[in-house]
């Protein structure tokens, strides 16, 4: 499998537009994704349409569009289908993780930082009562030497974050990986802000661990994402949270003989939900007709940054260290939330700034407004 193609030869901006849903002047895709237009009928004929003829034979159509899902991520991500295990959520299969890893003597401190998104912190939190100890990295966790202060012999795993939502800043996932890997800490990265607008290659990072989403750039909708889990870490993990699906052979039927996936498998569950991988799988799909768009929104992304004077700027202004959301924090924020709201920019605002990201379907005119707006009021 090769690497991501990063080039910003694809699509001109109105062919890609023509295949998605847009809502006027969206800058949320860092939120949800835009509904591709061919979503509704490939749900339809994937999904209801064996239901309707079929009834409960419908299951083993419906096991195919899982099946296509891990082998589409897993392509996307330059990684084998048997490495993929489709989740309902991040926060599920971080928990999935975490009760499945071998006990060390010694180690049982959690490596995080305070820009993590909410839900890891609870997530992580609850290992508490298993005898964890969280620690938060200090100082700037862009830099390396930050992580190598906090890591030493007690250190279970880290919980690296790729790309920070408040911040649009990527962390260096690889030396990270690295550093880990040398003192024997297992480390789980979180994709979910990167993944579909970042190129990411999961072979480079050499991370034990990997969990994502289809909500925000993949625009594949809510409740499909998924857990990634090298193939080394496989046979060491020993999931809590199991079910039939987590079995060798599902279907069996032996109360008294549970056996786990050979593969990532292991870590799927109960019963699936068909339904959100159908929904995400063509939208994967789609992205292989559409091509990659990372070169074409990050020179969006430094237009608008260019606009902005530095001491505002949250987001980073280079290209290599920034996800696909512009982050300004202005001394005025009733003028900057004004004037957005006069124009109807759809975007968000948080703690460290407002947000607005880009992507492949962006047009140009709101890009151009938007870049107005920000000359105007900074």
């Amino acid at each position: 499998m090769g690497k991501p193609v990063t080039s910003s030869a694809l699509n001109p901006r109105s062919l890609m537009r023509k295949h998605f849903h847009v809502p006027n002047r969206y800058f949320l895709t860092h939120s949800v994704g835009c509904l591709p237009v061919t979503t509704p009928n490939a749900v339809q004929e994937s999904i209801f349409s064996h239901w309707q003829s079929k009834g409960g034979d419908a299951w083993p159509n419906w096991m195919d569009v899982i099946t296509e899902f891990r082998t589409e991520i897993g392509h996307l991500l330059g990684v084998n289908q048997a490495d993929m295990c489709p989740q309902t959520n991040v926060s599920s299969g971080l928990t999935k993780i975490i009760y499945s890893l071998p006990k060390r003597t010694g180690r049982k401190t959690i490596l995080l930082t305070k820009q993590d998104f909410p839900t890891i912190g609870f997530v992580l939190k609850q290992a508490e009562r298993e005898g964890y100890t969280l620690r938060f990295v200090e100082g700037d966790i862009t830099d390396v030497k930050a992580w190598s202060a906090a890591m030493d012999e007690t250190v279970q795993l880290a919980l690296i974050t790729h790309a920070l939502s408040n911040t649009s800043q990527l962390l260096p996932v690889k030396n990270i990986c690295e550093l880990a890997g040398e003192n024997g800490v297992f480390s789980i990265v979180d994709i979910a802000q990167s993944v579909g607008i970042v190129p990411i290659h999961l072979p480079d990072w050499e991370a034990d661990f990997a969990l994502g989403s289809s909500v925000k750039y993949l625009c594949g909708g809510p409740g499909a994402c998924f857990l990634y889990a090298a193939p080394h870490m496989i046979e060491q993990c020993t999931p809590l949270d199991v079910g039939w699906f987590s079995h060798e052979n599902p279907f069996e039927m032996d109360i008294e003989n549970f056996r786990f996936a050979a593969d990532a498998m292991r870590f799927f569950g109960g019963t699936p939900s068909p339904i959100p991988f159908a929904t995400s799988l063509n939208a994967l799909k789609l992205r292989n007709t559409i091509g990659a768009f990372y070169d074409h929104v990050q020179d969006d992304l430094s237009a608008l940054s260019a606009a902005v004077p530095r001491k505002y700027l949250i987001s980073p202004t280079q290209p290599e260290k920034r996800a696909g959301t512009l982050v300004v924090n202005p001394d005025d924020r009733g003028k900057l939330r004004t004037a957005l709201a006069k124009n109807e920019i759809l975007h968000d605002e948080r703690t460290q700034g407002f947000r607005f990201s880009i992507h492949g379907y962006t047009p140009a005119q709101d890009i151009d407004l938007l870049k107005s707006i920000l000359r105007e009021v900074f």
